[in-house]
């Protein structure tokens, strides 16, 4: 998935992770942006989310872009893709700078999907450099917008290219707290926050309850349909740079079995990847979370501190998580998910 495309050039797969509103603080960090994205839109299957201005506090990163930290650089992307992959050279070019942003997230996957940053942005900075890339005035649901191309176009010639970027701006909608951008304007639209509420939705609403305060975060529906409605991963923000690593894993069920199997196979003993968990995180500890009608299964797993500290992100993104987690997910033939005796 592109989205994830910082998180995972950083973090590595391999296991060895506009109604536009101003941001809020944790309690509704993640709950917060989750109101701002339409419940029909492309976020419904995809969601990644991150916190920025968390990441700032801690001096993992400066508005120039990451520090010397090593360890928690690897979370500064998510909810920003490819924005904090061109850095400095978006900000150059079109007055953007997500490293001084509050939050951002990413609503589906490409072709279908927006990227929205949230913080006290240069509206008419931005505006006037988009303009003078040649954006052109055009209507984005129902708010006034930029558009760069067609939708959905790609120009390798075109400006976007030297930024390191395909067709995300395609399509701007940018306020003073908010910058919405994407290859359409359907998927723009859906995270303008004019719709239906995705934080009303009660699945992805106990989700984001079950993931806490975090500073980095997935919730996606599965690839495939099973006995899991949603999988949501994350990671705790930590008090300083010297704390350990503390992942979330949710798992909102669809069927009974998920709990007993959530619970059995994600162990430290569990071989994804060939490797036991054990050698990568201290602990595994599951609880159940109940937010409205809904009870979702949650794993709080503590990485050593030569682990990858979003290592629940590799479960999920690898397949590995839905094999730890629905029974109607076929086991690795070698049984290498399977916890050893």
């Amino acid at each position: 998935m592109r989205a994830l495309g910082w998180t995972l050039a950083v973090a590595g797969l391999v296991l060895a992770g506009c109604g536009t509103g101003g941001s809020g603080e944790a309690e509704g960090g993640l709950r917060q942006t989750m109101a701002r994205l339409d419940a029909s839109g492309p976020a419904a299957t995809y969601l990644e989310y991150g916190d920025m201005a968390h990441w700032r506090k801690l001096g993992v990163v400066t508005d120039k872009g990451p520090g010397q930290d090593r360890r928690w650089v690897a979370a500064v992307g998510s909810g920003f893709g490819d924005f904090a992959v061109g850095g400095q050279r978006i900000a150059e070019a079109t007055g953007l700078n997500v490293f001084a942003a509050d939050r951002g997230v990413i609503a589906g996957t490409p072709p279908k999907s927006a990227i929205r940053v949230e913080g006290t942005l240069d509206a008419s900075g931005i505006s006037a450099k988009l303009t003078s890339m040649g954006a052109k005035p055009r209507e984005i649901g129902g708010q006034e917008g930029l558009s760069l191309n067609k939708d959905n176009m790609l120009d390798l010639a075109g400006p976007q290219t030297a930024l390191g970027l395909t067709n995300q701006l395609n399509q701007v909608v940018v306020t003073d707290s908010a910058l919405v951008a994407g290859a359409a304007a359907d998927s723009v639209a859906g995270a303008l926050g004019t719709g239906s509420s995705l934080a009303d939705d009660p699945g992805h609403a106990a989700v984001a309850d079950c993931l806490g305060d975090v500073a980095a975060a997935v919730i996606m529906a599965p690839r495939q349909p099973g006995g899991v409605i949603l999988y949501g991963v994350g990671l705790r923000g930590p008090a300083s740079t010297a704390d350990k690593a503390v992942d979330v894993v949710c798992v909102l069920p669809r069927v009974a079995e998920v709990g007993k199997v959530f619970k059995e196979r994600l162990v430290t003993a569990a071989k994804p990847g060939g490797k036991p968990l054990g050698d990568l995180v201290e602990t595994i500890t599951h609880d159940d979370v109940t937010s409205g009608d809904r009870t979702v299964h949650r794993a709080l797993l503590t990485v050593k501190p030569d682990g990858p500290v979003l290592l629940a992100n590799q479960l999920l993104i690898r397949g590995d998580l839905e094999r730890l987690a629905d029974p109607a997910a076929p086991l690795d033939p070698l049984g290498v998910t399977r916890p050893s005796s």
